[in-house]
């Protein structure tokens, strides 16, 4: 395949980006990364600071799919992969103010605090619901249709708030927790569906994983393979069609030709640079799409100083409890190296879709609202000997009750402009494995396209 004619520029090296790259690039194509920041990875960042290890954003991932397994192994990553011990299957859910673990098989849940026994006689009706012809609904008035109030608030919302930051009410149940929601729509019941439902055995391995110098290693690794197609700290000014394909306008003022575009960008950005000729177009549908602000800040501290065991992955705190920290990892606990000798280190997340101003402030103003809360759920005594902030305005997309409109804004957008393609965590799952496999999809989809001989046009 002649690189001339199919140079495909991609905006954004966050790890949609650097994939659809690595895979484009694996297929003879050639691409050019245009990122404004001075490294790769986007959110994806570990903070190594003396002896601690911090990540800024995603803390682990969970791999099912052979595709990733195959890939962290063409990346030589396979032996830098960390699993956590058995002690991180416990998962802590605060109930009346104090830690909960929560129940990880039947007999575990037959014996739990968390639930009372009311809510669990009430389970026994799930598979008796009738099913509603719905196209769509939040996922809490799925969960409380469906499972009742209590597994809403001490199941649902806290698990919603750890994966999207999210508010179980907005969010839609349809594009979050799809199985769920096909299951009803099959066989009429989340319960019959878990014994109903053909289960076909995937050959891949599945497990959480990190790496001994945590989760950065992954886009380094991609980044290097890429090393001569990234410009970094190039700020896209401008994009919009050409004889040849689509012009790239960087903030230098150079022009760069491409026969192909892949858009891994938030849709608030791309909107920004998107040329004024074709304003009219769905674009601006993607800017309607909601973001949930984030703050993370890794603490440290002696270990006498923290009374409880820090035996599990960590801690998730319902809307219903008197608390504003959406919850914590034990850091220290999950993998080795984090921390210090007879140090711990815990991971604690604010803000979000719950408390959204809370996100936005100074380091010391979060230090005085999170502090008295790790005293009364981890017996914590004294400050930090160690932290580390980090603001995310726009941390995770929400994917909301009507979302199809927004994917079908995208699939027009595309339709409109051959040779353009959207892909990230706003299409497709917001997970770092979501993200990867996405990339995988995008490359395709170009492949496809320059094989094709359509010829972009205005």
């Amino acid at each position: 395949m002649n690189s001339k004619n199919t140079s495909t520029a991609i905006l954004g090296a966050g790890i949609t980006g650097l994939n659809t790259a690595y895979a484009l690039q694996k297929k003879g194509i050639d691409v050019t990364i245009y990122e404004k920041e001075n490294h790769a990875g986007g959110v994806i960042q570990t903070q190594p600071q003396n002896d601690w290890l911090v990540e800024k954003g995603p803390n682990t991932m969970l791999v099912r799919d052979q595709q990733i397994w195959d890939l962290l192994d063409e990346l030589g990553l396979t032996n830098q992969i960390l699993k956590p011990g058995p002690e991180a299957k416990k998962r802590y859910i605060i109930r009346n103010k104090k830690l909960c673990p929560a129940p990880m098989s039947l007999t575990d849940f037959l014996k739990t605090d968390l639930f009372s026994t009311q809510a669990k006689f009430r389970l026994l009706k799930e598979p008796f619901i009738e099913a509603p012809s719905v196209d769509d609904e939040s996922i809490a008035d799925f969960i409380h249709r469906r499972l009742g109030s209590e597994p809403l608030d001490y199941a649902a919302n806290p698990f919603v708030s750890g994966i999207y930051a999210g508010d179980p009410d907005a969010l839609s149940i349809k594009h979050t927790f799809g199985s769920l929601f096909e299951m009803e729509q099959e066989f009429g019941s989340i319960t019959k569906g878990f014994f109903k439902r053909d289960k076909k055995k995937s050959s891949a391995q599945k497990a959480l994983i990190s790496f001994k110098n945590g989760m950065q290693s992954l886009p380094n690794a991609l980044h290097k393979k890429l090393e001569h197609s990234i410009q970094l700290n190039s700020s896209v000014q401008d994009i919009s069609t050409s004889k040849s394909g689509w012009t790239i306008r960087l903030d230098s003022g150079q022009q760069k030709n491409h026969k192909s575009v892949v858009s891994t960008i938030p849709p608030f950005n791309l909107a920004k640079i998107w040329h004024s000729d074709y304003s009219h177009q769905p674009i601006n549908k993607l800017t309607e799409i909601s973001y949930a602000p984030m703050s993370v800040l890794g603490l440290g501290f002696k270990r006498e100083q923290i009374n409880h065991p820090l035996d599990g992955f960590g801690m998730l705190i319902p809307e219903v409890e008197p608390f504003t920290l959406l919850g914590g990892l034990f850091s220290s606990s999950l993998f080795p190296n984090r921390a210090p000798e007879n140090h711990a280190l815990l991971t604690c997340f604010i803000g979000g879709d719950r408390h959204p101003k809370l996100a936005g402030r100074s380091t010391e103003k979060l230090l005085a609202e999170v502090m008295p809360q790790l005293r009364k759920l981890l017996d914590v005594d004294g400050r930090p000997v160690f932290q580390q902030h980090a603001y995310w305005p726009k941390a995770i997309p929400q994917y909301r009750v009507g979302y199809d409109e927004h994917l079908a804004a995208m699939d027009e957008v595309e339709q409109s402009n051959p040779g353009f393609f959207l892909a990230g965590n706003y299409r497709g799952g917001v997970s770092v494995p979501d993200c990867i496999l996405n990339g995988f999809e995008a490359a395709g989809r170009v492949d496809k396209y320059l094989n094709s001989g359509i010829t972009s046009s205005p």
